[in-house]
Formats: C-alpha cells, structure tokens, sequence
C-alpha cells in the first residue's frame, strides 16, 4: 500500500498516458522519479505502470543492477526483449556482437553508429504500433552504452501523437563511483518531469498502522491494541519516515503477540520501538544498498559513535572522505541516521554484529589509536579500549589514557565507566608502581560502587606502602582509607614514608599534608599522638606553601572542624594549638556549604562543615543543609555513597529530641552501607541508634546494639567518644550505674586528653552527674552540674544540666531550675529532654502541694513524649495518673491538609496551646491580646475538626521548633 504518493502518482500517470506534456527531451519524454534509498520509487513505478491510462502503451521495462552495470548494452537488451513480445525473435545482429563480453567497449568509447541506427530502427517498429512507454527502474546502475543507445534514440521519436516514445525511470543514490557522463546527458536536470519520492510523516506511518490492523483477524481492534497515533511517533522516530523501514517495524510490531502499543511498553529501555527481524533486515539491506563500501563506513560509525568527525570515520574504514560522505548523508536520507548517529540502537547492534570479532578489535584498537593521536577525549578512546570484551593494545600510552578516563567519567557522574577503564589500565601497566597508582583511584571509586569490595581494595595496597613504593600525595590520601578501616599501623608507616622522602612539600602535597592533620586532630587523636613528632617538621613547611583555591574550602572546612571541637566558638578564646581567637566555625561552615557543588571530590568538606554546624549548636542551619544535600546525593548518588550523610542527618535528629525519626535514620545508614564497610566510623550511627533506642525505652534493642562487636580501634576516635556516651546512657537506664559511670568517666577523660572537651559532641558532665545521683552522691551530682554549667554549655546542654542540678536540691528548691530549664530547651528544641524537664517541674510540684501545676506541666510532658517517640516516659506518666482519673486521651494527629490550611499565626498559638500554656500565657508570649488568642484557637478548632483544647495534635508541637 502506498501512502502520501498521490500526488506524485497523478503527475506520473499524467504524463505517462500524454495528459500532461511535460518537459520535452528532443523529441521523446523523460520522467525521473528520485529520492533516498528504499523510498518506495520502485513501488511508485509499478503503481503507475498498472494504471488504466497506460493499459493502451507497449511497455518495456529493464532493470539496472550493481551486478550488471560492466555488461555493455544489458539494458538494451532487456528492452528489446520486450519490444519483441508476444512473438520474440532473435535481437539485431549488430546488439548481439555487441555484448559479448569478450572485450567490452570502454564507457569513454562512442557506441558504433551501426549500433545505434539498429536499436533505433527496433524502436521505430514498436512505435508504429503504438505510444511507447519504457520504465527503467534504478538507473543509477545501467550500463554506459545502453545510455547512449537510449539517449540517441529518443532525440530521434516524437512525444506526442503516433509513434511517440515516452521514458520513466528510477534514480538512487550510488555512492561507490562518480556518474558517467552519458547517465548525466540523460537525465540533465533541466530536462524532462522530476518527481521527487520523500519520507513519510507521522500522519503517514499512522495510516499504515491503521491500515495494518484492519487487516489483522475477525474481532480486533481497527486501530490496534492502543491508538495508533501513540506509536506511530516513535515508529517515525526510529525510521525516519522510509517506507521500507516503517513496514518492517509495522509488520515486526504485529507480528508479537500483542505488545502494547506505547513506546515505552513495546519496545527497549530508551523507548525505542522494539525492532524484530524485518526491520533489522531492511536496515541492514538499506546499507548494502547506498554502496559497496556502505556497510564499511556503517561499520566505522557504530563502533566510533555519533559525532565522529568525518576525516577520522574516513581514516578508520580506509575510504575517501568524499565517498564516506556521500554514504553517510544516503543513509541520513534513508532514516537510518540522524545526525551523525543511528536512529535505533538495534540497527546500531546488527551493523556492529556484522563484523566478526577478529574485526572488531582490529578496528577497535585502529580506532583507540586514531583517537588518541588525534587528541581526542580520553573516555572517547577508552569506549574503544574497553569495546567487545577485547585486550588493549600493549602500548605505553594506554595506561594513562585509561586514568585519564575514568577521572572524567567521574565527572560525567558515570561510575561504571570509570570503574571498568581503571580495572583495565591496572592490567596494562608496565611496574609496580604504576599498578599502585591506578589501584588508589580505583579505591575512591570502588567506595561508591561497590563498597563490599572496598576494604579489601585498600588492603591490596598494603603491601605498596610498606614497602614505599606510593607517591607522597598519594600514600597520604591512603592514609584516611587505612585508618578508617582500622589499619593504624599501615597508617602510620605510609605517613613516616612521606615525612621521610619529602622535606618541602609542594602546593599539592602542602595541601594533603594540612588535610591529614587537620583530620588527625579531630577524628584520629589516638594516631596523631604516634606520628606528631614525624609529622610536625613537614607540616611545619605545608603550612609556608599557598595552596590552590580548589583545596582552600576543603582545608577550612578541616581547620572549622578541628576549632569547634578544640573550643573556638564566635568570639570565644580559642585554646592553646587551636584556631585563632575570634573565628566563627559555624559562619566558616555555613559559607562554604553555600559556594559547593555536592560532588565526590567535596565530599569530606561537605561532611566536615555539616559536623561542626552540629557541634557549633546550630542544629537548625545544620539541619537545613542536610535535607537539602541529603536530598541531591539520594538523586544522584548509589545509596552506599549517602550513607555517612545519613548518619549525621540522624545525629541532628536525636538532638532535637526526634526519637523515632533518629532512629529510622541510623538504620537506613547501617542498611545502605555494610557493617565491615563501616569501619570505625561505625560508631557514629551506631551511638545514635543506641541512645535513641533507650530513650524510646526499647532497652532490648539496645543491649542488641551493645552486643554488636566493634572495631578494635574505634574507642581511639571521635566516633568512639560518641559510642562511650551512649552505651553509657544505655546502662544507665537499665540499672547499671557503675558501668555507666565508668563509660561517662572515660569519655571525659578521652576528650581531656585529646583537647576536645566540648560538650556538644558529649555532655560527659551531665552523664556523671546523673550516674552519680543513681548512686545517691548528691555532692557529686552538684559537683559535675555546675562544672557542666561553669564550661562550654549551649542551651541544650544547659538545660540537661539544670535538671540534673535541680534533682541533687532540696524539693523547694527545683522549681525555678526546673523552669530555667524547660524554657532552654524549648528554645534550643530539643524535645525529649523538654519532656523530662517537664516532667520533673511536675513532680516538683505535685511534691510541694500544688497539683494544678503539676498537672499542667504533666500533661505537657505527656503530650511532648507522644509526639517524639518516648514511649517509655509517655506510659510511666499514663501510669502515674491518680486512681479513678482519666489518662491524657490519645491526641490524633491533624491531616497534613488540615494543619496545612493553618496560618503562621494560628500555628503559633496552636503549638503553645497544644504544650499546655493558658490564653493569657500565649499572649504575652506573643505579644497578642487574650481575645486574638481565643479567635485564633476557635479557628483552629474548626479547621483541623476538633471541639476541645485537649484534643489539640501533638504534631504542632514538633513544627514550631521555637516560639519567641
């Protein structure tokens, strides 16, 4: 079936039947019908050819082919056979010796006159017995001599009337050989009627699909499975609109057992159209067809890919760029290219599965070196190395080439490339040396990847730094890798290596160096303490070298970190071998999080900045930064790579009191990396996880979590501090207060000792003081709550300190502690230790006779505990109501379109109301009169559907993370 050709067939039957006079050739008519291969001319021909308006003319047809085209005068003869129908006799004498192939004429040779008079005499006698009408189909191919013979002879016949002779022929692309000159003399442009075959549109490839399925089985559906109009813009896609393509998708599309009709369902992962045999063998067909060296430079385009420039492809297949130019724009013209590249990556496959493997690495490896020698981009050369499972050529160039790669497929965020180049340059290298080198970078890759194998990545390169054979910037980016998993010695060896080999460092190595101590002395004291004496002179000199702008942020995001633990605070005293006095940590973390790109390169500074945001007390901007980061690795990154930001998105967590939220957090960390992945940082999820668990009272998670063995070294870090602190709370909380008092004790004289005595990391103080007042000592609990309270202390800490203070006083004495307290930590939004302020405030009072305020400051905690996850706290003060009266009722929590549909001001006085404040107290906090403080909470009443102050959700308590 043909389809939008209409018009292209009534302008050819016009002129066929002599309706439309045309462009006269001479005497005689020619008619043309062009376009790209396989674009329906031929189909066009026969069309017209069969039309009622030439039934009346003697035909004859021949056919041109590649096959044929040296053979002198064989589409004359096929002519002639025709002419001779019904009765065909023998051919003219003259033709026949002609032909023989013998010693064929030259193209340039003029045709014997005897030759031409006696064909024209042939054609004269059809003539006399009507119009003739000759269709040469695929002109392109005919032999140069029966161009001349035809040529000649219609200069000779009328166009109209008796014994006129008419021609229509077919012309496509050959792009193997330049046209002869008679072929051009035939068929000059401004001569005759030219008919140009184009592709179809999308409207066109519709109809087909439509005219397919009405052709398919009694029952089904006249447009398909789904509408058509769904596919026939991919088919469109795939094919650019050829004909011969389209029928092949078409006919491969309904020959399935009735795939869906839509892109995405039916066909590849990009969307593709699913391409079956048909379509692939038509392809495939189109290639051979635009040439003999057609599927050469098809071949040199798959492998190489889009965008290869033109004189590269040329000398990669060993063609003329002229002819690998014409081949490529005769396939762009036949849809099977766009742009340089194949329309569907089936097409792409069939041409490349057409070589065999022989081939294939042998251009591969030609087109790797090419490549190179042509400075093209390394990970351009590496999809060549790394092609058909092939072995790269042993060639100096290609190790670096292949590093070279893989740090730009980094870039490009394409690991996998990145992974495979480095595993391949770590074949081709031609020393140890070399090896050690790629196997670091692979290291760094391997951690995001597939970072089960990763520890055993960094061990493969133990033997390299002992044995020093590491460059100095490189043994010291090992150094973090050692130490994280715990690997101290060879730590310590690869840094007494570098101390020893280099006596001023570079801009490069000054920056490792600064970065190595800086971590070091915030994360490692343990270590630094070993190497201090051997490390010392080279930092010494690291710190004379300017380093480059790209290390600045990184380096003052390790310097912020290291102040804020060591004491620094905004114009604080810093103490002695810390920062300057005067800097602001939580400014300096906060400035470089805003002028980063979350990549893996900044990484460790965006780790760096988000931790001493925490420690600085600044939960709120920290908390802000780490959504957002949180959010772009979990969209960009593998999840093992979002894990450590994970775990200190789940520190902040449990800072602010949110229990369950702290504890989903550590164990999303703890299940997207694998615990021997952890190495000693295992101790930052794995102290939140611990305490969270024992404040929501799930003590025997906990003891779980303390059973977890951990590695040896840890208790010689940062992270182990954090560990100490809660598996102290934890054994506090089940009765063991000696036990914790010995993990409190030893947290703090750790911190002491390494200068990192801040209590935002471990208020070790206040664990004390609380082990202590388990045990009875009231003095000591004192003692260590105003220590707590003299050093540095944030409102959070602040307020733990109090209560722990108040509970050591007599019972008259707590409430104004008690009430400093609770107003601390509601300012600082921690909202766990709010609740047990609150509820010791209430038990102070219910002690001293007052139970109307203990029973508000009660039902606060209550509601507090509800809302933060404290499940033990929450039932102990549901237990603790008097006999006969009624438990707080189970507050529901408001629909997110409900609360949503509060305003900033309703919200304000609902969260007070909801922690238990009364009118009056709300609006003097707010600065409100009573009477906006009853329209606003008869607002919210109606809004989140509820009739009592009591029934108020506990969720607003936790929105408002602080109230003026």
């Amino acid at each position: 079936m043909l389809v939008e050709r209409n018009e292209q067939i009534a302008r050819l039957v016009a002129f066929a039947s002599g309706e439309s006079p045309g462009a006269a050739f001479g005497s005689g008519r020619m008619a043309v019908i062009s376009g790209p291969v396989a674009s329906g001319k031929t189909a066009l021909l026969h069309r017209v050819l069969e039309d009622r308006a030439v039934a009346g003319h003697r035909l004859l047809t021949a056919v041109g082919s590649p096959a044929e085209h040296a053979i002198p005068f064989g589409v004359m003869e096929q002519l002639l056979r025709d002419a001779r129908q019904p009765a065909p006799g023998p051919l003219p004498p003259l033709l026949v010796g002609a032909s023989v192939p013998g010693n064929p004429p030259s193209c340039a040779e003029p045709v014997a006159t005897e030759v031409l008079q006696s064909f024209h005499a042939e054609l004269g006698r059809t003539s006399a017995q009507g119009p003739v009408l000759i269709a040469l189909d695929d002109v392109q191919y005919a032999d140069p001599q029966s161009l001349h013979v035809l040529s000649y002879a219609l200069r000779r016949f009328p166009a109209t009337g008796a014994g006129a002779v008419s021609v229509i022929v077919t012309l496509g692309a050959d792009a193997r050989r330049t046209p002869p000159g008679a072929l051009e003399e035939l068929l000059h442009p401004t001569r005759g009627l030219h008919v140009r075959v184009g592709p179809l549109g999308v409207a066109g490839v519709e109809r087909l699909l439509v005219e397919r399925a009405r052709g398919g089985e009694p029952g089904e559906d006249p447009a398909g499975t789904a509408p058509a109009g769904l596919l026939a813009g991919s088919l469109h896609a795939a094919t650019g609109g050829n004909p011969l393509l389209v029928h092949g998708l078409v006919e491969d599309h309904f020959s399935h057992e009735r795939p869906s009709a839509h892109p995405d369902d039916a066909g590849a992962a990009d969307g593709s159209p699913r391409a079956g045999e048909r379509f692939l063998r038509s392809a495939l067909l189109i290639v051979h067809r635009v040439g003999a060296d057609g599927l050469r430079v098809a071949q040199g385009i798959a492998l190489l890919g889009s965008g290869a420039p033109l004189p590269l492809l040329a000398r990669l297949v060993d063609v003329e760029e002229r002819v690998v130019q014409q081949v490529a724009s005769a396939l762009a013209d036949a849809g099977v290219l766009d742009g340089g590249r194949f329309r569907h990556a089936g097409v792409r496959a069939a041409v490349a599965e057409s070589l065999d493997d022989e081939a294939v690495t042998r251009l591969r490896r030609r087109a790797a070196r090419l490549l190179y020698e042509d400075g093209a981009p390394s990970m351009l050369v590496a999809e060549q190395l790394l092609g058909h499972d092939m072995s790269p050529p042993d060639e100096e160039w290609v190790p670096q080439v292949l590093v070279d790669a893989a740090r730009e497929a980094m870039a490009a965020q394409r690991v996998g490339l990145a992974v495979s180049c480095l595993r391949m340059a770590e074949g081709r290298c031609r020393s140890e040396r070399e090896r050690a080198q790629v196997r670091i970078a692979l290291t760094r890759i391997i951690w995001r990847v597939t970072p089960s194998a990763w520890p055993r990545q960094v061990r493969s390169l133990a033997a390299a730094v002992r044995a020093g054979q590491l460059p100095p910037v490189d043994a010291l980016r090992l150094v973090g890798d050692l130490l994280w998993n715990g690997w101290v010695d060879d730590a310590v060896t690869a840094m007494r290596h570098v101390a020893a080999a280099v006596s001023q460092p570079d801009a490069e190595l000054a920056a490792e160096v600064l970065w190595l101590r800086s971590v070091l002395a915030s994360t490692f004291p343990d270590v630094l303490e070993r190497v201090e004496a051997t490390l010392s002179p080279l930092h010494v000199g690291a710190a004379k070298v300017p380093v480059s702008r790209a290390d600045e942020n990184r380096l003052a995001a390790a310097a912020a970190l290291h102040g804020v633990l060591a004491g620094g605070t905004a114009g604080g005293t810093a103490g002695e071998g810390t920062p300057e006095q005067g800097v602001d940590f939580a400014d300096t973390a906060d400035r470089i999080l805003a002028t980063l790109h979350l990549t893996e390169e900044t990484e460790p500074t965006v780790q760096a900045c988000l931790l001493t945001l925490v420690l600085a007390d600044q939960l709120g901007t920290a908390t802000q930064w780490a959504d957002r980061l949180l959010a772009e690795a979990t969209a960009r990154w593998p999840a093992s790579s979002t894990a450590i930001l994970r775990a200190i998105r789940a520190q902040m967590a449990l800072r602010h009191g949110h229990l369950e939220q702290a504890r989903r957090l550590a164990e999303q960390a703890l299940e997207e990396l694998p615990p021997h992945c952890w190495g000693v940082g295992i101790g930052a999820p794995l102290s939140v996880l611990i305490e969270a668990s024992t404040a929501m009272g799930d003590h025997e998670a906990a003891a779980e979590l303390v059973g977890r063995p951990v590695p040896e070294g840890m208790l010689g870090t940062r992270y182990g501090l954090q560990y100490l602190y809660a598996r102290g709370r934890h054994e506090l909380e089940t009765g063991r207060p000696y036990a914790a008092l010995t993990d409190f004790t030893t947290c703090g004289r750790l911190m002491r000792r390494w200068g990192m005595d801040r209590s935002t990391l471990a208020p070790w103080r206040v664990g004390v003081a609380e082990a202590w007042l388990a045990l009875g000592s009231r003095d000591q609990v004192e003692h260590f709550a105003r220590e707590q309270l003299a050093a540095d202390a944030g409102p959070r800490v602040r307020g733990t300190a109090l209560r722990a203070l108040a509970a050591a006083r007599p019972v008259g004495e707590r409430p104004p502690l008690l009430s400093e307290a609770v107003a601390l930590l509601q300012a600082d939004g921690d909202w766990y230790e709010l609740a047990r302020a609150l509820t010791d405030l209430g038990q102070a009072h219910k002690q001293l006779g007052d139970p109307v305020q203990s029973k508000l400051h009660t039902r606060r905690a209550w509601r507090i505990a509800e809302g933060c996850g404290a499940r033990k706290l929450r039932r102990s003060l549901q237990s603790e109501q008097a006999p006969g009266q009624a438990a707080p009722k189970e507050p529901e929590r408001a629909q997110p379109a409900a609360a949503a549909a509060l305003t900033d001001a309703e919200r304000r006085v609902a969260s007070l109301a909801a922690q238990g404040y009364t009118n009056r107290e709300i609006g003097a906090k707010l600065f409100i009169t009573v009477s906006t403080v009853e329209q606003h909470l008869t607002r919210v009443y109606r809004k989140i559907n509820i009739s009592h102050r009591r029934d108020l959700p506990v969720s607003l308590d936790l929105d408002v993370a602080h109230i003026a």
